[in-house]
């Protein structure tokens, strides 16, 4: 069985199609196919046309998690697709925000429940792994176990009128049971990139391939960048394709340290497995 995974938002385009800050891959396997995130705009709209893939055909929707730039293209998406099964944390829909000093910014999902369920077929809140197409699996909540303290300090949620720290439980990944291996792709990987390839490993087995935002950017420091590759190598995926949040400086690492087994990700870049 192929898979097929198109990428149809992210930071970097070629040719004709549109990038912006932000992720979407149509994820297409056993005659299935499913959509993860959405990008911030109507943008994976126009990356689609492009591509020649037909909205309407999908067969769902997951939410990696609850940011404007992984949700907030999801009310068009719906519009253009028609009522979906959207697949999403409860967390996801709580206000989020960026706090430093005195910026504070919010950076949740752009809409609120209602309107969501209004453009929906379901919503199906995922806290546990969840099959959702034979061989393809939405992780639930990470384990933080292999890096337990990975934190970020600048992002915020707000729980009945408090804001603290953002854990990030909702923040989910794709495990696909591919032929040579698992293959994940991560939204944002704000739970830990090693927390959820370790998840995936636990679970599937060898991991074949790691696809999608890694979070290595954004003041990252070094030493953790060095640890995140320092794992990666450990696994030995047989590609790599970082997008979005991953960062110049860690994809460039990435370029020298696993040579072309590194692709990095853009709009309208098509992988087949």
């Amino acid at each position: 069985m192929q898979i097929r995974i198109r990428i149809l938002c992210e930071n970097q385009a070629s040719g004709a199609f549109k990038g912006e800050h932000g992720f979407s891959a149509l994820i297409e396997m056993g005659g299935k196919s499913l959509v993860f995130d959405s990008g911030q705009s109507d943008t994976i709209l126009q990356n689609a046309l492009i591509s020649g893939v037909n909205l309407r055909e999908i067969d769902g929707i997951a939410l990696s998690h609850g940011h404007f730039d992984h949700s907030g293209g999801l009310l068009s998406l719906l519009d253009v697709s028609g009522p979906k099964k959207v697949y999403l944390h409860s967390h996801a829909l709580e206000p989020k925000y960026f706090i430093s000093g005195k910026v504070k910014r919010f950076i949740g999902t752009p809409f609120t429940r209602d309107a969501l369920e209004s453009l929906s077929r379901e919503l199906v809140f995922t806290k546990d792994m969840l099959e959702i197409i034979p061989g393809l699996h939405l992780s639930g909540e990470i384990p933080r176990v292999n890096d337990p303290d990975y934190r970020e300090e600048t992002l915020f949620r707000e729980i009945k009128g408090n804001i603290e720290p953002d854990p990030f439980t909702d923040d989910q990944s794709i495990f696909i049971e591919g032929p040579e291996g698992v293959i994940v792709i991560t939204g944002c990987a704000h739970a830990g990139l090693i927390n959820i390839i370790s998840y995936a490993e636990d679970a599937f087995g060898k991991i074949s391939a790691i696809v999608g935002g890694m979070h290595l950017g954004m003041g990252m420091s070094t030493e953790k960048i060095n640890e995140s590759l320092d794992y990666i190598e450990s696994v030995c995926p047989l590609r790599i394709v970082p997008c979005h949040c991953t960062g110049l400086k860690a994809t460039a690492r990435m370029l020298e340290r696993f040579k072309n087994r590194t692709i990095p990700g853009h709009a309208g870049l098509l992988l087949c497995f």
